[in-house]
């Protein structure tokens, strides 16, 4: 591995416009949000679910550079719905993203409290991208966002849910992530679109990917899964919600609220028991444990539930094993997790694409860290896309459902107001 340190700082959002026209730009947080990766000119393209089999974990890479990324990547949903059995939602519009996608880069960025160090395998693209990061930083662009014709009905919404409590009390599934798609007409780049959504601050997984003809800007409170060289792996399941408050009073009632509510507390139980399950198919014998109980979060506009789940992967599991047997996350799909598929591709308009799938890297030494595709806005051709839902329970309200929809979409549609 090759290092050079630069000798200056800047914040992550002022580097990457430095890169602004820069092929395939990629800037997102990892570390629980403690460090920014920047990094821009691919030197290979992936859309296998691993793209590089032959990178075991430990593989001899330094300690000290070990988890720097070296691929990233999209994995969307999309890329196992063969876990579905209806075959509904086939002939649907396809969505901006279907396959997985994974670029190699050869030196990235690294951007935290004590600097900026330029990392890679490559001397020469070490020094080439600490080169352009002491170039001029491009300036700011204007950001428009306009509804792309009528949103949704609410009342469409309404319907869904009310279908997915008929199977529900008919015993078909016992949960059920469901959600609903804005529609917008989009001018601005994603690095733009993305310093206007962290106006409102800046969740762990956060990202903006300019590559070639798709923009991904996404504002994700969720974990989806970390891996490390021990063979550790931590999930931490998001379920349960509520605005934050006007102030630290309100917030604080709001939380209590929120920690109590019986809806939510069966919501995020049921989550956990799918993503035990999940695990403990590819853990040591008895290794998974509940690492981190229940608790509430505040993230940019919302209050979520969270906990942490923590197993021993068994050593001869490859990477593609662990990745198709945990996507998608029972977090944004249900319980149990191929009948809650079934019925999300039976009653959501629109195919889901890279929404609920996961966005993050690979790294050096053969670990995972990758955050859940929610809050996320992908934009083709000047239009996007951006879903908004909540799990479904014997006791959810129809009416509170959809309007959980607005709370999580609010980062984004209160920009429609701001143009």
């Amino acid at each position: 591995m090759f290092e050079q340190r630069l000798t200056f700082t800047a914040a992550p959002l002022e580097l990457a416009r430095r890169l602004a026209d820069r092929p395939y730009l990629s800037l997102f947080w990892a570390k629980q949000g403690q460090l920014a990766y920047l990094a821009c000119d691919p030197i290979a393209h992936s859309h296998a679910l691993d793209p590089e089999p032959e990178l075991r974990l430990g593989h001899g890479v330094d300690s000290s550079q070990c988890e720097v990324p070296r691929w990233v990547g999209l994995l969307p949903y999309e890329c196992r719905r063969d876990l579905e059995r209806g075959g509904h939602g086939a002939s649907r519009d396809a969505p901006h993203v279907v396959e997985p996608h994974w670029l190699r880069y050869a030196a990235v960025a690294e951007i935290g409290e004590t600097g900026v160090r330029v990392l890679g395998d490559d001397a020469a693209a070490v020094a080439a991208l600490a080169g352009r990061l002491g170039a001029p930083e491009s300036s700011p662009g204007k950001v428009e966002l306009a509804p792309l014709g009528a949103f949704e009905d609410p009342e469409l919404h309404r319907v869904r849910i009310r279908r997915a409590l008929e199977h529900i009390r008919a015993g078909d599934l016992y949960q059920v992530n469901l959600a609903r798609r804005f529609d917008l007409r989009v001018r601005g780049t994603a690095l733009d679109v993305l310093a206007r959504l962290l106006e409102r601050g800046r969740p762990p997984y956060t990202a903006a990917f300019a590559w070639g003809p798709l923009d991904v800007i996404a504002v994700s409170p969720e974990l989806f899964i970390k891996t490390n060289v021990s063979g550790s792996i931590l999930t931490s399941p998001i379920k349960g919600t509520r605005p934050r408050g006007s102030d630290a009073e309100r917030n604080t009632e709001l939380a209590r609220e929120l920690d109590s509510d019986p809806k939510e507390r069966a919501e995020l139980t049921m989550v956990l028991d799918v993503e035990r399950n999940d695990l403990a198919r590819l853990a040591r014998t008895g290794t998974v444990k509940l690492t981190v109980p229940p608790h509430v979060e505040a993230h940019g506009t919302v209050l979520h539930r969270v906990a942490t789940i923590q197993a021993e992967l068994r050593p001869e599991l490859s990477r593609h094993e662990l990745l198709e047997h945990m996507l998608p996350s029972g977090s944004v799909t249900g319980a149990p997790k191929v009948s809650a598929m079934d019925l999300i591709a039976e009653l959501e308009a629109a195919r889901r694409g890279l929404y609920t799938g996961a966005f993050g890297y690979l790294a050096h030494d053969g670990s995972l860290e990758l955050g859940m595709v929610i809050r996320t806005l992908t934009v083709r051709d000047g239009q996007g896309h951006y879903f908004a839902g909540g799990g479904i329970v014997a006791d959810s309200d129809p009416d509170r459902e959809v309007q959980e929809t607005l709370w999580k979409a609010e980062a984004l549609l209160g920009l429609l107001a701001k143009n």
